[in-house]
């Protein structure tokens, strides 16, 4: 190597230990700076305002709708089914033919026997009442006895009961059978059942076709076969099951907010009816819940029975009124009983908020008349302590009665704000476990 290489390769060494030396150098001054002269950034909180609109304390659950009044139509006597006249959808009016029925022979056999034993009771009685006529005048002759002729006199008596005994028989067996009064006074049989609406209403359900055999809805020991289902659509309630938790705030007649599923662009209005006096556990729960029906008082056609929907049932409601988020409101206990995080059971804290002092409007702002915009954050020595006193609160808003007033500002979160003035940390972040 050349006496020329060696001076440039030396010059080259130098040059590099001294750039590095300028780089280390740098960096220890950056760190007394940010260490000793650079001002660390102020930390800054969230605020909001105090606005004006509605606070309504209601609880949310869901619920189904159902038909107040549904009657299920059975028949009166055994047989087979011959015509149906109605499908489930048809609106029926009270006494419309539903369907006929030809009953069992042993029905008709059954009529034909009562009616006769009318025919029989009402000789008897005839033979009876002549057989009394006679010994009258004998008895007054002195050439009866007394008591043979108030024997005579107790079975008169008797053979009436019997008649009025047949002859109600004979009533009960043609109502079953709803014999037109042409048949009833005619020796015709029962050759048809006629199965008529006892209310006006729709068809719900018709759980029968033609040729099937039904029992009878009296005489059967399984309490008949339901033919028809028939509901009054004229008044419609939505069943709720409500928690133990809730329970003791519903009163009957609350105003209700009513949302089908089928139908959630549109709210219907409804009130309480009726809260179960007993609550039940359901299978697979530890929850009580009492049974709760709410009548609706839209009458709405498209509305059916087993449709689910929403309901909220509204405990209190307040309209044009200050108030604040729930975050924004804090309830505080004293001192020593928050150090030992021990509440007393029904003990109420004082309510507070965190207040700000109000921006300064910019200078063209107020030139022009304009509202100030204030920040969205401030630091924490612009917070003030202020005592409020609530009205209703809900789960997201408070109604504020004292200690602010529309537009004021405070802090978004209260609890925040209170940890930082008491010194206290966040807690730590959890560290990511390991696979």
């Amino acid at each position: 190597m050349t006496e020329t290489a060696k001076r440039k390769r030396k010059k080259r060494g130098l040059k590099l230990k001294l750039a590095i030396a300028i780089l280390v150098l740098a960096g220890a001054g950056a760190g007394v700076y940010f260490k000793f002269f650079r001002t660390p950034p102020v930390e800054k909180f969230a605020t909001t305002r105090v606005a004006k609109g509605s606070v309504v304390d209601k609880l949310a659950e869901t619920g189904t709708i159902q038909l107040v009044r549904t009657v299920e139509v059975k028949s009166t006597v055994a047989g087979e089914v011959r015509k149906l006249l109605v499908e489930a959808g048809d609106e029926v009016v009270e006494g419309q033919l539903l369907a006929l029925i030809e009953p069992d022979p042993t029905q008709s056999l059954q009529l034909y026997q009562k009616r006769s034993a009318v025919d029989q009771a009402r000789i008897r009685l005839k033979e009876q009442e002549q057989v009394v006529a006679r010994l009258h005048s004998l008895f007054e002759r002195k050439m009866l006895s007394a008591e043979e002729y108030e024997r005579a006199g107790n079975t008169l008596i008797q053979t009436r009961n019997q008649l009025r005994l047949a002859e109600l028989e004979v009533e009960v067996l043609e109502a079953k059978a709803n014999l037109t009064p042409e048949q009833k006074h005619s020796d015709l049989r029962a050759d048809e059942l006629k199965i008529v609406a006892p209310i006006d209403g729709v068809v719900i359900r018709r759980g029968v076709e033609i040729g099937e055999v039904v029992a009878s809805g009296i005489s059967s020991f399984t309490g008949g076969t339901a033919m028809f289902e028939i509901g009054d659509p004229s008044q419609m309630i939505v069943k709720s099951e409500i928690s133990e938790v809730d329970v003791g705030r519903l009163q009957v007649s609350q105003p209700v907010e009513i949302v089908a599923d089928a139908f959630p662009d549109t709210t219907y209005h409804g009130r309480v009816r009726w809260v179960a006096p007993v609550g039940e556990k359901k299978q697979g729960s530890t929850l009580i819940t009492f049974e709760t029906e709410i009548e609706l008082l839209d009458h709405e056609p498209r509305l059916r029975q087993g449709m689910s929907c929403d309901v909220d049932i509204v405990f209190a409601r307040h309209d044009s009124i200050a108030y604040l988020p729930a975050e924004a409101v804090l309830e505080v206990f004293p001192e020593d009983q928050e150090k030992t995080q021990e509440k007393v059971k029904g003990q109420k804290g004082r309510l507070i908020a965190y207040l700000t002092p109000p921006a300064p409007a910019p200078a063209d702002s107020a030139a022009s008349g304009a509202h100030p915009t204030p920040a969205d954050s401030l630091a924490l020595d612009q917070f003030t302590e202020v005592e409020l006193q609530l009205g209703i609160e809900t789960s997201t808003r408070a109604e504020v009665i004292s200690g602010l007033q529309v537009d004021d500002r405070v802090a978004a979160n209260a609890q925040q704000i209170r940890d930082k003035k008491n010194g206290k940390a966040a807690p730590p972040v959890p560290a990511p476990e390991q696979d």
